[in-house]
């Protein structure tokens, strides 16, 4: 029996044994993996990396307005009559001076003969009270008289001429007619009534409204692009600021800016057309430029994320200027030279000076 109680105590200090060193190992083995996955964490972060651009900043001023012409005329009757001929329709294109309706000329034409007659005469009158005058038949005030009974009829006879002339109604200016007054021969006309609108399509204008800070990038004769968007295609045309004007818009507190240009397709592109407008700044200076995007803030100060082979260094900058999506900015670093270099743009929540990343070039 002793020995059989002894076998039982030493199978029992042997399972207590197994259970003890079993319990040691659970216990410490996840620390020490823990410990060796800290040692060795080659985790990468995946970053936007961006090249840093020398370039001006404030280059170029965009805007969009709508097309018209340099010149646009509003032709009226200058006096009242008959329609007998109507020489142009809508959208006609029409050279400097060409008659586009005619007037009964009748009456006119009879009170130009009428007062001409009378012009002579009167200068035949006066040719006599001056002879009378150098013998001292007459006084001064009669040749006086007679001269400006001559005088007046000289007036009538030119305002006759003019009546005359304005029976033919022209335009003042190349163009194409934007607007026609319902008419037809035979019509009844009255002095001042709209007859047509002739808007010069080869010669456009886009007129512009600008804010404050636009307006000094801007100067008189600078460079501009002007894009028309059709349905099919772009239009571009080259240009330049013909005026600006030199108070702002009561209304608005807008500037006017007007860009003048050549019509590159006058069979396509009409006056009331929307258009896209790009005004160069040629004396803008040039920056060192970075995405906004790649800007950091941290304790008061300003940084970006230098790409260094695999790993990101952090550098100190000032900004010099911010505008649209691009910062100005200049390395604090003593001797370090931010161009040529690559900033990282994403991800900088996770990211330390020393992290090792894994860059995507834009």
């Amino acid at each position: 029996m002793k020995t059989h109680s002894k076998v039982y105590t030493a199978v029992a200090l042997c399972t207590i044994s197994l259970l003890l060193v079993s319990c040691f190992k659970s216990a410490t083995e996840p620390v020490v993996l823990d410990e060796l996955a800290a040692a060795t964490d080659y985790t990468q972060i995946v970053s936007s990396a961006v090249e840093v651009r020398i370039a001006p900043l404030r280059d170029r001023v965009l805007g969009s307005g709508t097309i018209q012409g340099q010149e646009e005329v509003i032709i009226k009757a200058r006096i009242g009559g008959v329609i007998q001929s109507i020489n142009f329709n809508l959208g006609s294109t029409l050279e400097k001076d060409e008659v586009i309706l005619t007037l009964d000329d009748s009456i006119v034409s009879l009170q130009v003969s009428q007062i001409k007659k009378q012009y002579e005469n009167s200068l035949k009158e006066l040719k006599a009270y001056e002879q009378l005058y150098e013998r001292g038949a007459i006084s001064l005030v009669q040749l006086t008289q007679t001269r400006s009974s001559v005088d007046g009829l000289d007036a009538q006879l030119q305002q006759a001429q003019n009546n005359l002339e304005n029976t033919q109604i022209s335009t003042p200016i190349s163009g194409s007619v934007a607007e026609k007054t319902s008419l037809v021969v035979g019509d009844q006309v009255q002095a001042g009534q709209q007859i047509a609108r002739v808007v010069d399509l080869e010669h456009l204008r886009v007129t512009l409204a600008v804010g404050q800070t636009q307006l000094f990038l801007i100067k008189e004769g600078a460079p501009a692009s002007i894009a028309i968007r059709t349905p099919t295609e772009t239009i571009v045309s080259q240009g330049k600021v013909s005026a600006i004007s030199a108070s702002s818009d009561s209304r608005t507190g807008s500037w006017a800016v007007l860009v003048d240009f050549i019509n590159p397709r006058p069979e396509l592109i009409k006056a009331g057309i929307s258009a896209e407008v790009t005004i160069f700044n040629e004396e803008a200076p040039s920056y060192t430029l970075v995405p906004n995007s790649a800007m950091v803030r941290k304790d008061d100060k300003t940084y970006v994320y230098v790409v260094d082979g695999t790993n990101a260094k952090r550098i100190e900058v000032k900004v010099i200027d911010q505008y649209g999506d691009q910062t100005a900015i200049e390395s604090l670093e003593e001797g370090f030279d931010l161009s040529n270099k690559k900033v990282l743009s994403s991800a900088l929540s996770r990211v330390l000076d020393g992290s090792s990343i894994v860059t995507q070039i834009y």
